[in-house]
């Protein structure tokens, strides 16, 4: 990939983070308020289950995407896509069919399926649910070629189209809020525009592509088989991330009620656009991880993956902090509705979540970036088993704070692990020091946590001013813990960057 086209990859991913964000800070309260607490809940409910149905492309697209860039002969590029294409089209179909058939036979699984609903939400819940399911059905082969783009190392083009559809659900939302249309209307208009930037995608690809339409005659093209075969250690992932992700809204709904699916997902949404930051530095510091690899150059990806290791956990605490000062009153000022707020249990549990995200993702840019990520499948399918058990047995006595503990714990679980996986699968090239880490919580993070939930009550003047003088102190001393090797080095990262 030339400079020119990953920096506009790079470019492209940062705007669309950014009119994500935007576009769900201001499309939140409004279907807040249009869809009432309990429908709301019921469709971040059905939206939740997008991962579930994904996965029945048994890792298709991710296969695909990785084949057409490990490819030179560009016409056998096309060929992988129309094979995936293919495949992908007779699954979908089959599920949809299947799907169709058992709806013809009985419906009342899907209540069973999504929990708690009442009596009076029942017939809508059913009607959001069957639209859902068969646009994102048919929904499935079209992403590829979306996804084709980013296999032809075109990554930007593959984000213009995600702006899109971002873009296309919000004015979706801002149309259906203004005329007052009925929710069933929104959720077919959000499906159908995301269908119409799908559409758009395919002829995209036609008509920028159209020389690649001869046949591979080639002894080494790729066959349905091998496509097959790459896909399935993604889909396994896809299928352990489905479960972290996609299952504490589940557990919330069957165990307590849709209604308080709202505030856990709204407190999701903060914590989600917050940690946007660690994608980022993650976006910067893998190609150098994948440079270094290629040139054999260990010495590089250790410190470059010392001082990520450093640095996330650093900013993770702060937010951390930041969240347990002012969740409350974000969400609130946010949603304008008390019941928004889920509670500072569940604030703490996401803060604690993010900061062993901060471990996690340093861990998993290094694996993923060396093409490690098959040799830790057992790991995602653990950390997966271990939040969906936890999960279960907090919201028994801790309600959706308990749900979001769980995800916690099974997050902080797999980053005592990773180390010790990472430094086995590279021979003993990298090995993590966690003198830093162990000085930095004992010493800032813990008695900066244990003071942020004794001030929770404060009002909000006092709450500020003590947060701008913990933030100096925190900032300061965690700066002079690092060393000047490591000082030295984000300081180079943070150049690279800016160029």
């Amino acid at each position: 990939m030339s400079k020119k086209l990953f920096l506009k990859g790079v470019s492209y991913s940062y705007i669309r983070q950014i009119i994500t964000l935007i576009t769900g800070i201001i499309s939140l309260p409004l279907l807040l308020n249009y869809f009432g607490t309990v429908n709301y809940g019921i469709w971040i409910l059905i939206v939740g289950l997008a991962g579930y149905i994904n996965t029945i492309s048994f890792g298709i697209p991710s296969a695909m995407t990785t084949l057409i860039a490990k490819t030179s002969n560009q016409n056998e590029k096309y060929q992988i896509l129309k094979k995936s294409f293919y495949l992908l089209g007779v699954i979908s179909f089959v599920f949809l069919a299947f799907f169709i058939f058992v709806l013809y036979f009985n419906d009342t699984w899907i209540i069973s399926l999504l929990g708690n609903i009442d009596e009076e939400f029942i017939p809508l819940t059913k009607n959001m649910f069957i639209l859902f399911v068969i646009f994102t059905l048919i929904k499935l082969p079209l992403n590829l070629y979306m996804q084709f783009f980013t296999g032809m190392n075109t990554v930007y083009i593959s984000e213009i189209y995600q702006i899109a559809t971002a873009i296309v659900g919000f004015i979706t939302v801002l149309v259906v809020v203004y005329l007052d249309l009925g929710i069933l209307i929104f959720v077919l208009l959000w499906l159908v525009g995301q269908i119409i930037v799908n559409i758009i995608s395919v002829f995209h690809v036609f008509v920028k592509y159209n020389y690649l339409n001869k046949e591979v005659k080639s002894l080494q093209c790729v066959t349905y088989n091998d496509i097959l075969k790459s896909g399935f250690a993604f889909f396994q992932v896809g299928i352990a991330a489905s479960l972290v992700w996609s299952t504490d809204n589940l557990v919330i709904s069957h165990f307590l009620s849709p209604e308080l699916v709202t505030p856990y997902s709204i407190a999701f949404k903060i914590f989600t656009y917050i940690f946007m930051f660690s994608a980022i530095i993650n976006g910067v510091i893998g190609p150098m991880y994948g440079n270094a690899y290629a040139n054999n150059d260990w010495d590089s990806i250790r410190k470059f993956t010392s001082v990520i290791h450093k640095l996330l956990p650093i900013v993770g605490a702060f937010v951390w902090i930041f969240l347990i000062f002012f969740a409350k009153e974000i969400i609130i000022l946010w949603t304008g509705k008390e019941e928004a707020f889920g509670g500072y249990l569940l604030i703490f549990s996401l803060g604690l979540y993010g900061y062993a995200l901060s471990y996690v993702n340093t861990y998993a840019t290094l694996v993923y970036s060396l093409n490690f990520a098959n040799k830790t499948l057992y790991i995602a399918w653990g950390e997966a088993i271990v939040n969906l058990l936890l999960s279960i047995i907090f919201i028994q006595f801790l309600g959706i704070g308990g749900v979001a503990l769980g995800t916690a714990l099974s997050a902080l679980f797999i980053s005592m692990i990773l180390p010790n996986v990472i430094k086995k699968i590279t021979k003993d090239e990298v090995i993590y020091d966690f003198k830093y880490t162990r000085h930095h919580f004992l010493l800032l993070v813990l008695p900066l946590i244990i003071l942020s939930l004794y001030i929770i009550n404060l009002n909000i003047i006092n709450k500020i001013i003590i947060f701008l003088l913990i933030s100096i102190i925190y900032l300061f001393f965690s700066w002079k813990l690092l060393g000047i090797d490591d000082r030295n080095i984000l300081i180079n990262i943070i150049r690279r960057k800016n160029n």
